[in-house]
């Protein structure tokens, strides 16, 4: 198996931004990249604000997560109603969950 760099799908170095947004796109743009990315969001704490006591190394690693995450919004651009839906079920990804009676 031969792994695609983004060398190999672009030649040109001006095709290699439109290229990776590409791919980008068709990879999270779809049901399942969706539910990827409201599970990153909130894996990674991006609409959550930091504990306060959180010491600077576990700082610097949650902020690593964050810009990660950041990189792959930035890459897809996808619209303000669009990034609201998400925030929202990333919120919904962090709520415990509640088993009723139907669950059994």
């Amino acid at each position: 198996m031969v792994w695609h760099s983004l060398k190999r799908v672009a030649r040109r170095r001006r095709d290699r931004a439109a290229a990776i947004e590409r791919a980008y796109r068709s990879v999270f743009l779809c049901r399942e990249g969706e539910t990827v990315l409201a599970d990153l969001a909130a894996e990674c704490g991006i609409y959550q604000a930091p504990p306060s006591s959180l010491e600077p190394r576990a700082s610097g690693y949650l902020d690593g997560r964050k810009a990660l995450y950041a990189r792959i919004l930035a890459m897809i651009r996808i619209s303000p109603e669009e990034h609201a839906a998400l925030q929202e079920a990333a919120r919904l990804e962090t709520l415990p969950d509640f088993e009723t009676d139907e669950d059994f």
